[in-house]
């Protein structure tokens, strides 16, 4: 397992260094706390607007009832308290990895909701890592001129692609060029993120 979490947190460095030298900021939050998380992050501001890349953890069907729900919820309150100029991206990991939603208007809610009903089916090209994707996404539409951000949205109900129970909240990773699986500890980014960022 030790030798499993070394690589993986090269890779969040590596990743989260690129990410704060263009100033993203990441953040993370459980699917069940996300309407409470609009809440308490996102404010009408006239002074700046916002891009944000949503990175949703799905399983491999998609999202449950009520998984939708909650994020339909939220993201109608999002586009409330958005201004013309926000933008948002959706990119999933784990049971599936791809770009749901290309940096569009917050105010495009017909099309954001659209997405999230029908999530797996809008994704138009399927990517092995999707935690290196929602990354890589934010770095090409990063807005200099915007509070540029990464919501990581966890979901304990999206089944592991192993079926090993000590590796529950993992995903299955696959390097370019190499046959071998890295497992990654989902489960464990928001401490990860915690102690990169001190």
């Amino acid at each position: 397992m030790k030798l499993c979490i070394t690589p993986i947190l090269f890779m969040f460095i590596t990743t989260l260094s690129i990410s704060q030298e263009k100033n993203i900021e990441t953040k993370s939050v459980k699917i069940e706390d996300f309407i409470s998380f609009v809440v308490s992050n996102y404010h009408k501001n006239n002074n700046t607007f916002k891009n944000t890349t949503f990175l949703i953890q799905v399983q491999e069907e998609g999202l449950a009832v009520e998984d939708k729900v909650v994020l339909r919820q939220g993201l109608k309150l999002l586009s409330k308290r958005s201004g013309e100029e926000d933008k948002i991206s959706i990119v999933t990991y784990n049971g599936f990895n791809g770009i749901a939603l290309d940096n569009i208007s917050v105010m495009d809610l017909k099309k954001i909701l659209y997405t999230i009903n029908n999530i797996k089916s809008s994704v138009k090209e399927f990517h092995d890592i999707g935690i290196e994707l929602g990354y890589n996404h934010a770095n090409d539409n990063f807005d200099e001129g915007a509070v540029n951000t990464i919501v990581i949205i966890r979901n304990p109900n999206a089944k592991s692609l192993t079926s090993n129970d000590e590796m529950v909240g993992t995903t299955k990773l696959k390097r370019k060029g190499e046959g071998k699986v890295l497992i990654t500890a989902i489960s464990l980014l928001p401490e990860l993120i915690a102690v990169i960022k001190n």
